[in-house]
């Protein structure tokens, strides 16, 4: 997970509490069990967490909530993938991954769409963010996009301006999941 973490960032706006940085965690390996020790480490230094029986609480009071389940006899927590409000906090945490990103990105390009099951809340652990960007430098975005922390687990598609006017005729499939996706940047058309 790379968060751009300046105090105007989206990841500081939306999880800068204990409680959503808490969520925050259990987003980054959104299908698998975690022990309350395993989401600890990951949250060390996070002040007003009450350490183990401070994090169990708060994830007991997101289980009635219905945003997480218990599992393997009440020693690991999983998100409730189905759960409606698990599936936007999913989708605000992609968007947050790709926050620099945006910013690197952006000013070359025209477009940027997160499109894919993470555009649509429904990403497990392995899931990659699918990126469809419209730029005419094309391997100046492909290199930023690659040399990005995130830069393994983006799916990058770039066509330049000219082709993606076509895109209906060049390539209906993708067409239809990116007009389905999230517009992360866009310029004027």
């Amino acid at each position: 997970m790379s968060r751009s973490r300046g105090k105007n960032s989206l990841e500081c706006l939306l999880f800068s509490s204990p409680q959503q940085r808490l969520l925050r965690a259990l987003m980054t390996e959104p299908t698998t069990p975690q022990s309350v020790r395993i989401i600890a480490g990951k949250l060390k230094g996070v002040r007003g967490l009450g350490g183990a029986e401070g994090i169990t609480k708060m994830l007991r009071e997101m289980a009635e909530m219905g945003l997480v389940s218990f599992v393997n006899d009440n020693r690991e927590v999983i998100l409730q993938n189905e759960n409606t409000v698990v599936q936007l906090l999913k989708k605000l945490c992609s968007i947050c991954d790709l926050e620099s990103l945006n910013q690197m990105v952006g000013p070359l390009s025209k477009r940027g769409v997160l499109y894919g099951d993470r555009a649509h809340g429904d990403d497990h652990t392995e899931s990659t963010y699918d990126l469809f960007v419209v730029a005419d430098e094309v391997e100046e975005v492909t290199k930023i996009v690659t040399s990005h922390p995130l830069g393994k687990k983006i799916d990058l598609t770039v066509w330049p301006a000219e082709d993606f006017a076509q895109i209906k005729r060049k390539n209906s499939k993708l067409a239809e999941r990116v007009s389905e996706g999230i517009v992360m940047w866009a310029s004027s058309w």
